[in-house]
């Protein structure tokens, strides 16, 4: 079926390891332009990590950010949608999980900055903010997301324990896999789906008309909203048993080939 709208993941799905656009990625959004298909971003980066995007044509204008935490307007240079934790649950569900797994340390995301606690290591910046858990989460700004991070154990061990822990209380997952763990908890039933089934909605598309791209366990409930999910071939293991189309050829062209082959 022709998509009427392609959502895609970023990192490890349209961008590459070093952060840069495929030339065939670049041409596949120039001909999806020209077919009049929007192309929309859904992504677990903040709202401050979108410069990949500045000289990319064709991509649409909203973008869902920060796990579907929240929608910014690249027009704008603003969020126009934020769904943010409630700071006592946030908190409680911190305490919880620095009882049940050592060694935690914790960090949140605001989308403009993020602020962590000292122990944590993180490059400074003017983006950057350093305190007590309980002084960053009294900032009056919406929080998007509790980072939980682990020097030892992987995200996928993490994302075991942790989510036991949680339960229905927030919304975890995770997407990150090297040197470190780290956990992203959202508002409950904040997902990059749900906030890509909002935008479809006032453009008025359905699920159904969606084909999505994603590579890591954040993009499951994408890929299974949408009519058509496509995993990268190279991506985690739970996209693969889950059942999803794999994408062919390179990870970094994989996109940019789908897209072409589902439009012509």
């Amino acid at each position: 079926m022709r998509p009427a709208l392609i959502a895609t993941d970023l990192d490890g799905t349209f961008v590459d390891a070093v952060g840069e656009v495929s030339q065939v990625n670049r041409a596949a959004l120039e001909f999806a332009a020209r077919q009049g298909v929007p192309v929309v971003v859904a992504t677990g980066r903040p709202s401050r990590w979108l410069g990949v995007l500045d000289d990319l044509p064709g991509i649409h204008p909203q973008v869902v950010v920060s796990n579907g935490a929240g929608i910014f307007d690249l027009v704008q240079g603003e969020h126009t949608v934020v769904h943010g934790l409630d700071r006592q649950v946030a908190l409680s569900v911190a305490d919880d999980l620095r009882a049940a797994v050592p060694g935690l340390m914790f960090a949140l995301e605001w989308g403009g900055h993020f602020g962590c606690e000292p122990e944590l290591k993180q490059e400074r910046g003017e983006w950057l903010r350093v305190g007590s858990l309980a002084e960053l989460a009294a900032e009056p700004e919406p929080v998007l997301k509790l980072c939980a991070f682990h020097a030892e154990l992987d995200s996928d061990e993490l994302a075991l324990r942790g989510g036991a822990v949680i339960a229905d209380r927030l919304t975890v997952t995770h997407s990150h896999l090297g040197e470190y763990g780290l956990l992203e908890i959202s508002a409950p039933e904040v997902t990059k789906a749900s906030g890509l089934a909002a935008l479809c909605a006032g453009l008025g598309v359905s699920a159904a008309q969606v084909a999505a791209f994603g590579d890591m366990p954040n993009d499951l409930p994408m890929l299974a909203w949408a009519g058509q999910g496509f995993a990268i071939a190279q991506g985690h293991r739970l996209l693969h048993e889950a059942g999803f189309a794999l994408t062919e050829g390179p990870p970094e062209e994989a996109v940019g080939r789908t897209i072409m082959r589902l439009l012509t």
